[in-house]
């Protein structure tokens, strides 16, 4: 074999090596999270070295992990044959992770690893997302390459690959299941395309039963799996129709053609694998789901169009629509995410460019036209030149004969159907929020992609120098792909971790000074962090985020009644759902149910009965099984974590704690905290922080006297506002807290730790709120909440503090 044949054979591997290894390299240079200062690198790195995970999930997927690798089995206990997870939605705990592949996947790789070396198992968890996310380019390139050619197959593979939407959610450091929203749909539409379109009956069951295996495997990893099986159905459906009745491809053939059943059914490749496809698919998950659950997936995928309800089945507000990536998303963001314009339009272009392709076989005019013979002139006098049109019988009848064509046009067809229903059910799931956009992205990507292989030809044929034609294909390649490459390494080199040493440590100081009953409530964003590395149950966590639940933290946060703080958080810690469920369940209305709790809540358990029997009219019995649960004899010990973040978060949880039932709605309420720049001016202390160009906060201190106000410019003369209240505090105390003037809106808090200032701004409804007192006040008048660890400071990024709340 000559080196000619040799490289021929290995330019496939080749190429898909060379894709893997930008893929992979862009994803790991995120290891160096360039985007943190390089002083400060070492607080977002733990004591190995190692960066802490980019976002929260990653910690969950840690935690199963760890549970595998401990018991053999995600979640802390097995529950009527049921994984159940204690640590998280306390006290009743919920299904661990329907999803297990990835901790099952990461706790075989850990041990693999562990058998060359001692490697941490962050350490693996940090490294198999970039790894798995960069496989993607291998079926992306093989899937374009088999319908266009290696130029169209380089495109989607890098297209695929480096995906904003895609590498944003699987750079190192980046541990979630995302790693899987590629490769397994790709598999899963390539084998079934292989399956529709191959003859042979062996080859043909062996591509459907891979395209359903992989449908299973694909449940397992991810849990929005059912899009996969809605589009392939999709595709099938219509492509049958389409085919056989409106192209004449003969695709679904009578049962007279036939001598049995069987053989009418195995020599239809399309028929086959259709339902084939269905049967294997629904066999293979009810097995592994339970045909209750399978059926249950499919149909409450439905629900996905209600994420932008503000309220879903209860008047407890939905909390999804504070999830960033539930927002709905602009088109330019649309852009963006899928890789730029370039592939966005290139993307949509394929379906017209792959119809295009199916127009009749010779109806160029050249072809089509024959002339009739001519006609001999006559002495002065000229012929008239007739044009006899003869149209082929193929396309007279709408059929085509050529075997060749029509599988080349049945490849075409089929393709075009599956970009069509593919783009258009994605299409419509960005309708109900951003995280549908690595979905999205998806068929675009491999729309361009086939879009680019599919016009090479055409320069080919104009460019004829073989030089010329290399180097214009490259061309149109690089701005194809350009976009999504320089955005790659834009994120890869802007990478900073989802915690810092402050908040780790403090977490870790719960885990060796608390009992093992200590439960933590904080807003739920860090709820998977905190039972990851504090070992501690939470109320809420990014899975439980929407529920009753975090209304009532919100609530607890923004109210300026400590004893109500107080009951909320002992209800929550105790007994989870119960006590708001069944006050409800007693008066079949939640407005009132709340009403009742704001009352009874913060008293002791005999005023509550009185409260219960006299103003609402329960029964002792009724009463008495409200209380076991809003005022339990042995409350759960529990701690309040406050961190920094919430402080830029205030808008969200104020928004839901502030909920009003009788309209559904909610009103936000911020704050604005900066450092504080001083200087001396005449004797004074001016400190101020600024807001913007032409607004800031200023203080003035002299001696005992200190004032502040908003400064802005206005007529392009300097004004300042006077606070609703002003509040100053000193070395941990609160030395002056006054109202200034009744008529504003707003509040300041001036903090002064050993001569450094941090300033704040506020709406004044925050001034008094039980947020404020604890995490800006060190608690300045409470007794029932009470500072017990703390690390970092007010304005760095995860300063973090945890109160002990009295039971």
């Amino acid at each position: 074999m000559n080196t000619k044949i040799l490289l021929s054979k290995a330019k496939p591997i080749i190429i898909i090596v060379l894709l893997f290894i930008l893929a992979f390299s862009l994803r790991a240079d995120a290891i160096n999270i360039n985007g943190v200062p390089q002083n400060y690198t070492s607080l977002f790195e733990d004591s190995n070295g190692l960066p802490y995970f980019s976002e929260m999930d990653s910690y969950y997927n840690y935690r199963m992990t760890q549970d595998v690798l401990d018991h053999g089995y995600v979640g802390d206990t097995i529950i009527n044959g049921t994984n159940w997870d204690l640590h998280g939605y306390y006290p009743s705990g919920r299904t661990a992770m329907s999803t297990p592949l990835l901790a099952y996947m990461t706790a075989f790789t850990y041990k693999l690893a562990n058998s060359f070396g001692n490697i941490p198992l962050n350490e693996v968890c940090i490294w198999l997302a970039p790894f798995v996310a960069s496989l993607a380019v291998i079926p992306a390139y093989l899937f374009v390459r088999r319908l266009t050619n290696d130029y169209g197959g380089i495109a989607a593979g890098i297209l695929v690959g480096l995906a904003p939407a895609y590498f944003m959610h699987t750079f190192a450091g980046f541990f979630d299941t995302d790693m899987f929203n590629m490769i397994f749909p790709i598999i899963v539409a390539g084998f079934f395309i292989l399956s529709m379109l191959t003859k042979d009956i062996k080859t043909r069951s062996i591509y459907v039963a891979l395209s359903a295996i992989s449908l299973l495997v694909y449940s397992i990893a991810w849990e929005g799996w059912w899009y996969m099986f809605y589009i392939i159905v999709g595709t099938g459906i219509i492509y049958l129709l389409v085919s056989n009745y409106l192209f004449k491809m003969k695709t679904i053939r009578s049962f007279n053609e036939f001598s049995s059943k069987k053989e009418w059914l195995l020599e239809q490749p399309a028929l086959f694998s259709f339902i084939m496809f269905i049967v294997l698919s629904s066999i293979l998950m009810s097995i592994y789901m339970g045909p209750v659950g399978f059926a249950s997936s499919l149909i409450s995928s439905i629900g996905f169009s209600q994420l932008q309800a503000t309220v879903t089945g209860t008047s407890y507000p939905n909390i999804y629509v504070s999830v960033g990536e539930l927002h709905v998303p602009d088109l330019s963001s649309v852009v963006s995410e899928v890789g730029g314009i370039v592939p966005f339009v290139l993307g949509i272009l394929v379906v017209p460019l792959l119809l295009w392709k199916l127009k009749p076989e010779g109806t160029k005019k050249e072809n089509n036209i024959q002339q009739a013979p001519k006609r001999k002139s006559k002495p002065r006098r000229k012929a008239k030149k007739t044009k006899t049109e003869i149209i082929p019988e193929n396309i007279k009848n709408n059929t085509i004969k050529d075997p060749q064509i029509l599988e080349n046009k049945k490849h075409y067809l089929l393709y075009a159907v599956l970009f069509i229903v593919w783009l258009s059910l994605m299409g419509f799931a960005l309708t109900q929020g951003s995280r549908f956009l690595e979905q999205f992205s998806l068929p675009i990507a491999l729309g361009a992609g086939v879009f680019v292989g599919l016009i090479t030809p055409y320069i080919k044929k104009h460019v004829q120098n073989v030089k010329y034609y290399a180097l214009v294909v490259a061309i149109v390649i690089a701005a194809v792909v350009y976009s999504p490459v320089y955005g790659a390494y834009t994120t890869s080199n802007s990478v900073v971790p989802g915690t810092d040493d402050s908040m780790y440590n403090s977490l870790t100081w719960i885990g060796n000074n608390t009992s093992n009953n200590t439960v933590l409530t904080s807003w739920w964003d860090f709820g998977h962090l905190f039972a990851a590395i504090a070992d501690r149950s939470v109320t809420t966590d990014g899975i439980s985020q929407n529920t009753p639940r975090s209304y009532w933290i919100g609530k607890a946060l923004t109210t300026s009644n400590e004893n109500l703080s107080v009951g909320i958080l002992r209800m929550l810690t105790s007994s989870g759902d119960q006590g708001y469920t069944t006050v409800e369940n007693y008066t079949g209305n939640t407005s009132k149910s709340v009403e009742i709790l704001d009352k009874i809540l913060p008293v002791e358990k005999s005023a509550a009965q009185t409260i219960l029997t006299s103003q609402y009219s329960f029964t002792a019995e009724q009463a008495q099984n409200v209380l076991q649960y809003t005022h339990p004899d042995n409350p759960a010990p529990h701690e309040l974590i406050l961190s920094t973040d919430m402080v830029n978060k205030a808008g969200v949880w104020s928004y839901f704690g502030n909920w009003n039932f009788q309209n559904n709605t909610g009103q936000g309420y911020s704050y604005y905290a900066g450092q504080g720049v001083t200087q001396q001016v005449n004797g004074t202390t001016v400190v101020g922080t600024a807001l913007s160009n032409t607004s800031a906060i200023v203080a003035q201190i002299n001696g005992t006297q200190i004032a502040a106000g908003l400064q802005y410019q206005q007529n392009n003369q300097t004004q300042v506002m006077e606070p609703h209240k002003l509040i100053v505090v000193q070395n941990g105390s609160v030395k002056l807290n006054q109202v200034v003037s009744n008529d504003s809106e707003f509040s300041i808090i001036l903090i002064n730790q050993n001569n450094t200032y941090i300033m704040a701004i506020m709406n004044k409804e925050l001034e008094d709120s039980m947020f404020t007192r604890m995490f800006f006040e060190n608690g300045a008048g409470l007794s029932q909440f009470k500072l017990v660890h703390s690390e970092g400071g007010a304005l760095d990024p995860y300063g973090t503090q945890v109160w002990n709340v009295s039971s």
